[in-house]
C-alpha cells in the first residue's frame, strides 16, 4: 500500500526516533509495537530465519498499526531488496557494506530512475498500478519515502566514511557498536577507547552531513546516552526489551 514514511517525516523535522529490531516474524508482534508507540518495526533477516511471504504480513500488520516497516537484509543482492520494497518495506538498514561503491548501490537498489536503478512493477507498494495515484506519481512519492540506511560494522569502511556520508541518498549511517568492537579485537564489547572514540568520529561524520545516526540501545538509560553523543535513531531488540520487563517483574 501507498504509505508515507512517518518515521522519515519525523527525522527531517529533527525528531528522534525509536523502533523495534525483531527476529520474530509474528504479526503480532510487529502491530504491538506499533500500538504501545514505536516509531519503527525493523525485520531482522540477517540472524533471523525469516521468509519474503512471513515478512509481507509483518508488513501488513505495521500498516495496520502506523508503525514504519523497515527491514534489515540477510545478504546485499539489490534484487532481494526491491522484493522487499515491493512487498510495502520503507526502508533497509544493510550490513555488509564495505565501501562507497556499494553504498552507492544500496541507495541505487531503493530508489527508482532517475535517482537509482529500482526495477518498476505493479505489487503492493505501488497498489498494483490500480490504485488512485498514478505511476509518474508514485515514483517520485517512492524515492522521497524511502530510507538507505548502510550499517558501520567494520574499522575498513571508516576510511570510505567521508566519501560516503556525500552521497545523494543516504539517509543515515547505523553503527553497530558489537560488530565494530569484534572487528577491531575487543570480543568482549564495544567499552574501549579505541572502539568509542571511532564510532564518536562517525557519529561527526554522518551528523556533519545532516543525516541520521541510527544506534541500538538495550535500556531507556543507554538510549539517552546514544541520544546525548549525536544518535537520532535509536534501536532496542525484542530481546532486550523482554529481559529488561522480565527482570522488572520477577524483582517486584
Amino acid at each position: 500500500m501507498i504509505r508515507e514514511n512517518t518515521t522519515k517525516s519525523k527525522l527531517r523535522r529533527g525528531d528522534t526516533v525509536f523502533g523495534m529490531i525483531s527476529l520474530s516474524a509474528d504479526p503480532l508482534l510487529a502491530e504491538w509495537c506499533g500500538l504501545v508507540g514505536f516509531d519503527f518495526y525493523m525485520l531482522d533477516a540477517e540472524h533471523g530465519a525469516i521468509t519474503l511471504a512471513q515478512a509481507e504480513n509483518v508488513v501488513r500488520a505495521c500498516e495496520g498499526a502506523h508503525i514504519t516497516p523497515l527491514i534489515r537484509p540477510g545478504i546485499f543482492d539489490p534484487k532481494l531488496v526491491m522484493q522487499y520494497l515491493d512487498l510495502g518495506m520503507l526502508g533497509v538498514m544493510q550490513p555488509g557494506l564495505k565501501n562507497a561503491d556499494e553504498v552507492q548501490t544500496l541507495v541505487n537498489a531503493v530508489r527508482y530512475p532517475p535517482r537509482g536503478a529500482r526495477a518498476l512493477g505493479p505489487a503492493r507498494a505501488n497498489d498494483f498500478f490500480i490504485g488512485q495515484m498514478a505511476q509518474a506519481e508514485f515514483v517520485a512519492f517512492a524515492n522521497d519515502q524511502m530510507l538507505a540506511l548502510p550499517q558501520f560494522e567494520e574499522p575498513e569502511m571508516y576510511d570510505e566514511l567521508n566519501a560516503i556520508v556525500q552521497i545523494e541518498g543516504v539517509d543515515g549511517i547505523c553503527i553497530g557498536p558489537r560488530d565494530l568492537a569484534l572487528a577491531m579485537g575487543y570480543p568482549d564489547g564495544a567499552h574501549h577507547r579505541p572502539v568509542q572514540a571511532l564510532i564518536k568520529e562517525a557519529i561527526a561524520l554522518a551528523r556533519g552531513a545532516n543525516l541520521a545516526v541510527g544506534m541500538p540501545a538495550a535500556t531507556g538509560g543507554l538510549a539517552q546516552r546514544q541520544i546525548k553523543q549525536g544518535a537520532n535513531f535509536i534501536m532496542v531488540s525484542t530481546h532486550s526489551l523482554m529481559q529488561q520487563g522480565a527482570k522488572n517483574f520477577l524483582n517486584g
